[in-house]
């Protein structure tokens, strides 16, 4: 292999097989469910019927009520609350503050596979006494029936699912709950912030650890690196001190998403993994002969921008494992690239000068003006 891609292509295997080996933790530990509930850079916490929710710009309330169904058929969803008061499409609000306002497939030219309906009250505004809830098939547009659904109710911080099917123009049963009753059913996910830290640390810090020993120790075959850089103590500190740098790159991308998401997801992904690539470059650039501080961190910016992307498009087609191995895959090549450019530039001044000019004399300043 050129060494023009040696370093870049060592980052690249290095940092995917920490990555995968990583996803196979999580999965041990089962990460997913003591993350649920919080914002996580690089972890997809919440479960479909969130996300088409927030995508759909509902508002999260106590008492709430929400539908899901899966083609483009027309469900509907109506609740009676403990007034009487009615709420459903023809009847969207209610005196006591309750709101109908998400409601999918209503509308024949704005049909989705992924429909969602929501009914909520602000919190604090519960009314006190029973709820009756049901579902409607309202209109088939052309999709297999009976069509399947999930309804979720969500009083006083606890959960439960109901799930059903239904035929055009059945009506569900109806489902009487009181807040006072829901004791045994399952509570809500909690914020956990501290995990989200661990996990983002614990993340960095093992990509930050392999990438600090893969990209120095294959530097010992390169006759114009100090032999006194793979001693037993240099090597061990280059362990040590990417794994803990790589610790507060995973942290601090983490303390930033979690302070922009109210901005967008997509920006505060964009600028924590930006943020955490910068400052893993720079890490590792102090943990890594031949590689130079300000090059190494922008590369790992590029690398985390890049991985934005690389992210996004995961959990959209694939998972959220498939996209943290993209990203930690992005920000090795990336990085590595730096010491392939530098090796190679340096290589480069030597043949230039015919070999006269010792390795430990090429500065900065004489690479450049070789080169």
């Amino acid at each position: 292999m050129s060494v023009r891609l040696l370093f870049g292509a060592i980052g690249l295997t290095v940092a995917l097989l920490t990555a995968l080996g990583l996803n196979a933790l999580f999965d041990v530990l089962n990460t997913p469910t003591l993350l649920a509930g919080n914002k996580v850079l690089l972890f997809e916490t919440d479960d479909d019927l969130t996300q088409r929710l927030e995508q759909a710009g509902a508002q999260f309330g106590d008492p709430q009520f929400s539908l899901a169904w899966n083609n483009r058929n027309d469900l509907d969803l109506h609740v009676i609350d403990p007034a009487g008061n009615h709420i459903w499409f023809r009847q969207r609000t209610s005196p006591t503050g309750g709101e109908l306002d998400v409601d999918a497939n209503a509308d024949r030219m704005r049909l989705t596979n992924s429909p969602v309906e929501n009914i909520y009250w602000p919190p604090g505004r519960t009314p006190e006494g029973n709820y009756v809830v049901y579902v409607h098939h309202f209109a088939n547009h052309g999709d297999r029936d009976p069509t399947p659904y999930t309804l979720r109710i969500t009083m006083k911080g606890r959960v439960r699912e109901f799930r059903g099917s239904l035929r055009y123009g059945e009506e569900s049963q109806r489902l009487t709950v009181n807040p006072q009753e829901v004791a045994d059913w399952f509570p809500l996910p909690a914020e956990r912030r501290g995990w989200a830290l661990v996990a983002m640390a614990g993340w960095g810090a093992a990509v930050g650890l392999l990438l600090a020993l893969g990209l120095r120790l294959p530097q010992a075959f390169f006759p114009q690196v100090a032999r006194a850089e793979f001693g037993v103590l240099r090597v061990l500190g280059s362990a040590l001190g990417g794994a803990l740098l790589g610790a507060l790159a995973g942290a601090f991308g983490q303390l930033l998403f979690g302070w922009l998401v109210g901005l967008g997801e997509g920006f505060a992904r964009f600028v924590g993994l930006s943020v955490l690539g910068a400052t893993l470059g720079y890490g590792l650039a102090h943990c890594v002969p031949n590689l130079p501080v300000r090059p190494a961190r922008w590369a790992g910016a590029i690398g985390g921008a890049l991985g934005m992307g690389a992210y996004q498009w995961a959990i959209t087609n694939a998972s959220d494992a498939t996209g943290r191995w993209l990203v930690a895959a992005l920000l090795g090549l990336a990085i590595g690239l730096m010491i392939t450019i530098l090796l190679w530039r340096t290589r480069y001044a030597l043949v230039r000068s015919g070999g006269t000019i010792a390795p430990s004399r090429l500065t900065s300043a004489y690479r450049t003006r070789a080169g």
